[in-house]
Order: C-alpha cells, then sequence, then structure tokens
C-alpha cells in the first residue's frame, strides 16, 4: 500500500464499532463485577486517607492501592473487555499495567518522598475526580449501570492517578507521564470519533489533574521547620 493509499484514511476508518457498542462495555464490566465494585468505592475514598496520615508506611499502602488500580483497569477493563473489540486497547491496557507497576517499583526504591502536601487541595481536587468523573459515562449512556468507577474504568483511573506525581520524586514522575499523556490523547481521540462528548472531560481532565499533580508537588524547602 503507497503512502497516497494512506493518507486517504482518516482515523475514523479504524475505529470499527459505535458509541452504544463501546458504552455497552462499562455496563457490562459493572454487571460482572458486582458487588466488587464496592471495594473499589471504599479504596478510592480510602486512599486520601492514608496519604495524610504521619506514618510513611501509610503513605506507601495508599501508592500501593494506586499502583493495583492502575493494574485493574488496564488488565480488566482495556485488555479484558474493549480489546477484543479494537487491538490498541490491548496494549494501553498492558501499558497501564507496567505504569502499576512503576509506582509499586517507586514505593521500594525511593519513588515516593515523604515531604507533607497541601492536604486540602489534594483532597479536593481527589474527589472531584473518583467522585464527579464516572458520572460523565451514566451522561453520556442514560444508564446508571455504566458509572466509570476508579480502579475499575480507566479514564476515571488515569485521571485520578495523575495526581501521585505530586508524591513522586523527579526522576521517577518523568517515567510516569507517557502513559498517562498518552491515554488522554489517545482516549480523547476515540471520544471524538465516536461523539460522546461527555467523555472528553475525563481526557481533559487527566492532562489538568496532571498539571495540578506538579504545582502540589512541594519543594524540600518548603518543608523544613
Amino acid at each position: 500500500m503507497s503512502g497516497a493509499d494512506w493518507l486517504s484514511y482518516s482515523l475514523q476508518d479504524f475505529v470499527m464499532f459505535g458509541p452504544q457498542v463501546f458504552l455497552r462495555l462499562f455496563v457490562r464490566i459493572n454487571q460482572d463485577l458486582w458487588p466488587w465494585q464496592v471495594l473499589a468505592v471504599v479504596v478510592a475514598i480510602g486512599i486520601p486517607v492514608l496519604l495524610f496520615r504521619p506514618r510513611q508506611e501509610a503513605r506507601r499502602l495508599a501508592v500501593g492501592l494506586m499502583a493495583v488500580a492502575w493494574a485493574a483497569s488496564g488488565y480488566g477493563f482495556l485488555v479484558g473487555y474493549f480489546g477484543p473489540i479494537y487491538w490498541p486497547a490491548a496494549w494501553f491496557g498492558w501499558a497501564f499495567v507496567a505504569q502499576g507497576g512503576l509506582l509499586a517499583a517507586a514505593m521500594f526504591f525511593g519513588g515516593v518522598h515523604g515531604y507533607r502536601l497541601p492536604s486540602d487541595r489534594f483532597v479536593v481536587l481527589w474527589l472531584i475526580a473518583v467522585c464527579g468523573l464516572p458520572w460523565w459515562a451514566v451522561a453520556e449512556s442514560g444508564q446508571w449501570q455504566a458509572v466509570a468507577l476508579f480502579g475499575v474504568a480507566p479514564g476515571t483511573t488515569a485521571a485520578a492517578g495523575a495526581l501521585v506525581v505530586a508524591l513522586m520524586t523527579g526522576p521517577w514522575r518523568w517515567f510516569y507521564l507517557p502513559v498517562t499523556v498518552l491515554w488522554s490523547l489517545f482516549s480523547a481521540a476515540i471520544f471524538w470519533v465516536l461523539q460522546t462528548w461527555w467523555l472528553l472531560v475525563t481526557s481533559l481532565a487527566a492532562l489538568l489533574l496532571l498539571g495540578a499533580g506538579f504545582w502540589l508537588s512541594p519543594r524540600p524547602e518548603q518543608n523544613l521547620d
């Protein structure tokens, strides 16, 4: 196939499913997982509680739970549900699993700092992500069973997980960036093609929360008594 032939294709030619098929994936995974979504909700609410406990072990546990959320949403939703109808999604699913592995490694090898975070701003942004973003899939589909929970749906997981850069030391955060940014751009392109406009909010939120994570990241001199 010549280069001119490739140029004749648009993104729509590579998305061989409609918005109803895609939105149905959220309903299916929630139906299949029930009632384990309750655990995902508990984890989402418990992570900021752990982050702001005085012990460093609690912060590491919070990061570990985030790592599990990345891997679970990647393998569960992207590989298990989205991948069979769209093979690039499976690649991103494995990238999510690798992202979880990166966070797990950061826990044990100095990738998580012990500095104080601005707790009020972090918690507000976290709750916006895990409590607000899941409902955009409901707004798009018209079905409450399509709620896109943290740790289950990749969009909500990536958006909330973007805040993790506030917890990571310099070199580790740069390894953490590519999957978050690429997923946000990839998902935005898919939502644009499918004309699922409400879901574009999730992709945009992930990029904005990534910037917020850098903004919230403390400087060592700010933590000196």
